[in-house]
């Protein structure tokens, strides 16, 4: 079999697979950039799918039906979303409250920042003017390209939301046609049952995967808000949530729901302990998060090395965006399980692993 390996792996100049994959890699950026609009909603299905799918035997087994179970299963996770998204909207409307407020901070912070400039730069309150003038004139011709951007966005996301209910049902129902498709397609004589290993075990890293970032949300939630009450900041309960929901996007979600709490107690609050202690709070969850919940909840069920994951990160966003950022690390998680069965792509399993030890074995 090891001869085999080498002879395969031989069978082409270096120069020539290298030119190919190049190629094949420069194509794939193509299509998922032009692809976006039906690849991103069915990545996000696919996801779900896989997650849902030990719900919907589970409803099978009582005898309910395929399709009937799918509805059901569906429907409560609906209801799920439904409450979440009622009491962040609950906590968003009291926060929003306080808008008008934030505002007129800005403002004297604003006013006060022109007054230390003129004193200690010498910059007068014209050329400051000035400089204000021409950067609302910028923001007002850069206006209309936000504007659209999120009206995109926007269209975008309900465009998704309602067709991923489709695909997750079609996925579902048809997960055996699927099976059956892949084992036909990869399938080598006397091996059978190597596609289905794969299968499975794509499966259970991405539920696994899906199940630990859902728990690590869950404890990051009530760490935050606990955190935030105890050091006396209003809305704990919406901040610690908003960051919690963040931490969704690896390494750098927590620290972007780190700054609304960590702004508003800075402009709403008459001391500058209380930022201080919103910095302590979110350093703490963060290595906790970091070091214990996240590698003891998710351990190393997608383990792909945080270079290549920050890679992912930087890659996702710029095609996706923040639903790239969301999606591209397990996506190499998957990958990585493809490869580590394929012994021509073992090393490029390797690579993106995080471990030093190459396992020979398959």
């Amino acid at each position: 079999m090891a001869h085999h390996r080498i002879k395969t792996s031989n069978k082409y100049p270096f120069w020539l697979k290298s030119t190919l994959i190049l190629i094949g890699l420069s194509l794939l950026f193509v299509v998922m950039s032009y692809g976006k609009f039906i690849l991103m909603p069915l990545a996000f299905s696919a996801f779900f799918a896989m997650l849902l799918s030990p719900l919907v035997k589970i409803f099978e087994n009582w005898k309910l039906g395929r399709a009937f179970s799918i509805i059901l299963t569906l429907l409560i996770i609906l209801i799920v979303f439904a409450g979440i998204l009622s009491l962040i909207s609950a906590q968003f409307i009291q926060f929003s409250e306080r808008i008008p407020e934030v505002t007129e901070k800005l403002k004297a912070v604003s006013t006060n920042a022109i007054i230390f400039l003129e004193e200690s730069v010498g910059i007068s309150q014209e050329e400051q003017s000035e400089y204000l003038r021409q950067g609302v004139n910028n923001l007002i011709d850069q206006s209309g390209n936000y504007v659209s951007s999120i009206v995109s966005a926007t269209t975008n996301a309900f465009t998704v939301m309602t067709l991923m209910p489709i695909f997750i049902f079609f996925m579902l129902y048809y997960q055996e046609l699927f099976r059956t498709f892949f084992r036909k397609l990869f399938e080598v004589k006397g091996k059978s049952s190597r596609v289905d290993q794969l299968l499975d075990r794509v499966q259970g890293v991405t539920q696994n995967y899906l199940v630990g970032m859902l728990t690590v949300i869950g404890i990051l939630a009530v760490l935050n808000t606990t955190g935030l009450f105890i050091i006396g900041l209003e809305h704990a309960l919406f901040f610690g949530v908003f960051a919690s929901l963040l931490a969704i996007i690896p390494y750098i979600g927590i620290i972007i729901g780190a700054l609304p709490p960590l702004l508003f107690a800075f402009l709403l609050t008459d001391s500058l302990l209380t930022p201080i202690l919103v910095v302590v709070v979110f350093g703490i969850v963060q290595f906790l998060e970091g070091n214990f919940i996240t590698p003891r909840v998710v351990g190393s069920k997608v383990s792909i090395n945080p270079f290549v994951a920050i890679v992912a990160l930087i890659i996702g966003g710029e095609l996706w965006g923040i639903s790239g950022m969301i999606l591209f690390v397990p996506l190499i998680g998957i990958l990585k399980v493809v490869f580590d069965q394929i012994p021509e792509m073992k090393p490029y399993g390797y690579l993106l692993g995080n471990s030093l030890k190459y396992d020979d074995k398959l």
